[in-house]
């Protein structure tokens, strides 16, 4: 089992989202199987071992204990590395939701962990997202990502020299292998994590103004092929 990251700026659309989720499971709010903490609460180590605590107990009800995080942004630094070992050892009936308006908030490493799911905005088409200051964005690279994993590392290259926006793609190609994560984890791909890593790592250099092409171009060099 892996953890789910919801991101929406959109409180209502986070809770019907989790709702759904725990409905799925057989679980609902208030449960004794469940550990929700709401977007009030503070979030520091007290809770994160609060969390083991429940994780390692047996279900009295339900198939598996689930925990849910209203506003994974509360959690502080310290909280979030003790939670490591707990989103990577997950029991395998166990549901773990957090959500966030923003991904930057959480270090990479919990990234990592968490299968990253984005919530549409409402009346629009399913490619499309709000972009920094507001304005939709329509472009969709998940073919064109898809067809990277199968051509040689002179065709990615030659893709990446005629990309107009560089920035624009290094974002969808975090995405695409978030959102893909549990599907890899599941059959045992090692090769997929590592590179999510990876991508984590270039969206740090992207924000400290490093090349996007050079990132691109050793992202290229990096990333496994048919995954």
């Amino acid at each position: 089992m892996i953890a789910k990251l919801l991101i929406s700026a959109d409180l209502e659309k986070i809770n019907r989202k989790i709702g759904e989720i725990l409905k799925e499971a057989g679980t609902s709010n208030p449960h004794s199987d469940l550990l929700y903490l709401d977007s009030t609460q503070k979030m520091g180590i007290e809770q994160a071992r609060e969390i083991k605590k429940h994780l390692s107990f047996k279900p009295l009800q339900s198939k598996g204990k689930a925990v849910v995080l209203e506003e994974a942004s509360n959690l502080t630094e310290e909280a979030q590395n003790a939670l490591l070992k707990t989103l990577e050892e997950l029991p395998e009936d166990a549901i773990f939701i957090m959500a966030t308006d923003s991904e930057s908030k959480l270090l990479p490493t919990v990234l990592s962990r968490c299968q990253i799911i984005r919530l549409q905005v409402t009346g629009y088409p399913p490619e499309a997202r709000l972009a920094k200051g507001g304005s939709l964005q329509e472009k969709d690279y998940s073919q064109d990502v898809e067809r990277l994993l199968r051509i040689s590392v002179e065709q990615r290259f030659e893709y990446i020299e005629k990309l107009k926006d560089r920035k624009e793609f290094l974002h969808s190609l975090v995405s695409y292998f978030h959102q893909n994560l549990a599907s890899h984890l599941t059959s045992g791909n090692t090769d997929y994590k590592n590179f999510l890593k990876e991508l984590l790592q270039a969206e740090q250099w992207a924000a400290q103004n490093v090349n996007i092409r050079a990132i691109l171009e050793y992202l290229m060099l990096s990333m496994p092929k048919e995954l």
